[in-house]
């Protein structure tokens, strides 16, 4: 192997240099396969890093030496390690730049992970600490950052040595001069919060306790200062803290909550700082309810705060906009309506929400039944009871003079109808008139681009409003509102704009699943202007609204009945089956949603669309959840290893110059220290709808699904022990429809029910035997650890 053909090769992949992509791929695959395999190129890689001129190069070096030092360190001659691992410490510790002193501590943590296992290199811990105490500042700063790295990769190595941390990090994290040290001396400390065990060694708990204000106080200054790369860090601590032992935190928590909170309010700091402190409330209020449960006064606290909070929203404000305090707070005020008892959370809103609805100011009358709204899904039994006194309030905003109260309102109703439908639907008779009012106002030609804008958000406000209070009137209710409401809904459905098209879409389906045949006036009117975007595909705006339209026409199926909708299912279908495979989940998901709807409609008549229904509700149970790989490029190589959360999906960070996995001989990277990050994805969502249609079709296409049987459950088996709650639960679910299904097939055939007592009159086929015995071992598997049983 030629060192100088190594190095070129080498520089070769450097993303920012080389403009050539399938160059940099052909090098990396050259250099994976002629050079990764040999222990040489570890060696050169780390002569590289500690020499050479470019701090590009040097980076790169350092990316590339931390994946082959598990394989190839050990191999190296034992002779020469001692001058490497000084080398290293020392070109890291005098490294100008902090991405390459980064990816250098790295390296030294993974070699010395190999090390301290055994028995070697036992002067590297004395060695950090007199370098994280050094007077040089910069030795300080990356004397700590390589004890985090280490503690990343080796904490269980310093269980024993905690005291002499604590002593160490109870020092630095006062650093007078460099902030970098106490945000390095932060991180370790997250590291080590890991290794607690409160009642095995209740010092360890006093020294962290102990610490826990000067580590707050880290926070705070990289709040004021505005480090945003700090503040992001230090905010990922403490919600590490949150799922470590809940002693670390018990002591100060009150005040943890409080510094939070007051930081939420603050609106002297930046949003981002904001968004985060409300995070973390969102956090605590998810896994440390209990604890927030018995803070005097919390619930409280927090609950006018947020409502306090909320009174930014603005008239700019967009429902498309990214994430901003006044909406992180109303979904923090929605997890404590959910996670805490009324009186700690809607008493007191209830007890402000007069003095917000009648304020002066526009902004509290938004807040304030914004943040009822929020609040109803979290307690709605408790709301329900008070809804007579809060009707006139409601009834007031809605007819507000300005359009954004009105539109606050409009989303505040469509929130209470969506969880008191039955409570609400008393109201009809003032709703719908306010409803329709607002409709009617806001379909004016509006004589600016502003008040257009405004229009348009109570258009679609107005709708949502509509979609769910019909959604719970009965028949006869809703039959004497058909005249009023279809004409304009039907007038909306060919708006220019696409969004209020699949807000007059949604509303018209929920007035159709509501009026049942007395929409059958209607129906083919509907239809007709519904049609046309069935088959929409060129936007992303378009497969919204085609996703809407699709459950807007399966309620109406259900309204009028299969006989009147006969004409409409083949080309329904037939869209719905090329809707999955657009990438549009939402459409995927009210494909599968029709099929459901359809088959209750038409039973055994549905089968000839079998083949494409259960083809691609297989597909989808079928898909992998494997987690993505992303690439970064230079100044994103310190994430490498790392994962970070885009979407609500876990992605591991993967270099710019990483080749194609056929092209890497050096096998996968160790995943299981990320066995615990799972993370509910958008996959494991539309597969809980996808086995729940699955039961919907094979129950009621009964004989017919037959030929699918096995293999369907065969396929739900496989998602029994599924990571996602949801996934588990529906497909113990859709197992036993299916063993009835079975067993009605079987009685259908033998002419014999079942009637109860033991020994039974007569023995169920084998095929019902063998499914009760699968479908039992799958229930009885999940019994012991469910807590939803």
């Amino acid at each position: 192997m030629e060192q100088q053909k190594f190095l070129e090769l080498l520089k070769s992949i450097q993303v920012l240099l080389a403009a050539d992509t399938n160059g940099v791929k052909a090098a990396t695959a050259e250099l994976r396969k002629t050079y990764y395999p040999h222990p040489e190129a570890l060696l050169w890689l780390l002569q590289i890093l500690t020499s050479h001129d470019a701090p590009e190069v040097r980076q790169q070096a350092a990316v590339e030496a931390l994946r082959l030092v598990p394989k190839h360190w050990a191999a190296l001659p034992v002779g020469q390690k001692p001058a490497i691992r000084d080398q290293l410490l020392q070109s890291t510790l005098s490294e100008q730049k902090a991405i390459v002193r980064h990816s250098s501590a790295r390296v030294i943590a993974a070699i010395a992970k190999i090390d301290l296992e055994d028995g070697e290199w036992a002067t590297l811990p004395g060695l950090l600490a007199e370098a994280s105490t050094s007077k040089e500042v910069v030795h300080r700063e990356v004397g700590i950052y390589i004890l985090f790295t280490l503690l990343e990769v080796a904490g269980d190595m310093f269980e024993n040595k905690l005291s002499d941390l604590f002593t160490l990090f109870g020092n630095t994290i006062k650093d007078p001069e460099s902030s970098e040290v106490r945000i390095n001396t932060l991180l370790c400390l997250s590291r080590v919060a890991m290794l607690i065990q409160p009642e095995e060694d209740p010092k360890d708990l006093a020294r962290f306790v102990e610490v826990l204000p000067n580590m707050v106080a880290v926070l705070k200054g990289a709040v004021d200062e505005d480090d945003e790369e700090r503040v992001m860090q230090a905010f990922e601590v403490f919600q590490t803290l949150l799922g470590c032992e809940t002693a670390l935190l018990s002591s100060h928590f009150k005040d943890l909550l409080t510094f939070m909170i007051d930081l939420a309010v603050n609106k002297d700091i930046a949003q981002e700082s904001r968004n985060q402190a409300l995070s973390f409330l969102m956090q605590a209020a998810r896994y440390r309810k209990m604890k927030i449960q018995g803070t005097k006064d919390m619930g409280e606290t927090l609950t006018l705060k947020c409502m306090q909070i909320a009174t930014e929203i603005t008239d700019e404000d967009d429902e498309d906009d990214e994430v901003n305090p006044h909406r992180s707070a109303l979904g923090l005020l929605d997890l404590l309506a959910s996670s805490l008892p009324p009186r700690q959370v809607i008493v007191p809103l209830l007890n402000v929400l007069p003095s917000y609805i009648n304020n002066e100011d526009p902004a509290y009358r938004q807040a304030g039944i914004l943040a009822l709204g929020y609040c109803v899904e979290g307690a709605p039994d408790f709301i329900a009871t008070q809804i007579d006194s809060l009707m006139p309030g409601v009834m007031k905003l809605l007819n507000d003079p300005v359009s954004g109260v009105r539109n606050a309102a409009l989303t505040g109703v469509a929130r209470l109808a969506d969880d008191l439908a039955e409570e609400l639907s008393k109201y009809h008779a003032e709703l719908i008139p306010a409803l329709l009012k607002n409709l009617d106002s806001a379909s004016v030609q509006a004589s600016t681009k502003s008040e257009q804008e405004k229009n348009l958000k109570i258009l679609k406000a107005s709708c949502g409003a509509l979609d769910s209070v019909t959604d719970g009137l009965e028949k006869d209710v809703m039959a004497t509102y058909l005249p009023e409401l279809i004409p304009r809904l039907g007038r909306l459905l060919g708006h220019e704009d696409l969004t209020v098209k699949a807000s007059a879409a949604g509303a018209m389906g929920s007035i159709a699943g509501s009026a049942e045949d007395a929409f059958l006036p209607y129906f083919e009117q509907t239809m007709k202007a519904l049609e046309e975007y069935v088959t929409i595909k060129d936007s992303q705006e378009e497969l919204d609204l085609r996703a809407t339209v699709c459950d807007s026409m399966g309620n109406m199926a259900q309204a009028v009945g299969g006989q009147a909708f006969q004409q409409y299912v083949q080309p329904l279908m037939q869209a719905s089956e090329e809707g999955l495979h657009l990438g549009h989940p939402r459409l995927r998901e009210t494909s599968y949603i029709l099929w459901s709807t359809l088959a209750k409609v038409y039973e055994e008549e549905f089968t000839p669309f079998l083949d494409g229904v259960v083809k691609g509700l297989m597909e989808s149970l079928n898909q992998e959840e494997s987690d993505l790989e992303v690439e970064l490029g230079e100044e994103a190589q310190d994430l490498l290893g790392k994962e970070v959360t885009v979407a609500g999906k876990k992605i591991k960070v993967a270099s710019a110059s990483d080749a194609p996995d056929d092209l890497d001989e050096m096998g996968e990277d160790d995943d299981e220290d990320w066995d615990d990050l799972e993370a509910v994805t958008a996959v494991a969502f539309e597969k809980e709808i996808a086995i729940e249609v699955l039961g919907d079709v094979l129950s009621h296409t009964r004989k017919n699904f037959v030929p699918y049987f096995e293999k369907a459950i065969e396929t739900i088996m496989g998602l029994v022990e599924h990571s996602y709650e949801g996934v588990r639960k529906t497909a113990v679910g859709t197992l036993w429809r299916a063993y009835a299904c079975l067993w009605a097939l079987m009685e259908d055939h033998t002419g014999e029910k079942w009637t109860p007592g033991l020994p039974l009159k007569s023995q169920p086929s084998e095929e019902v035997l063998k499914l009760g015995e699968v479908v039992t071992t799958a229930t009885l598997s999940l019994w012991e650890d469910e807590t939803d049983r």
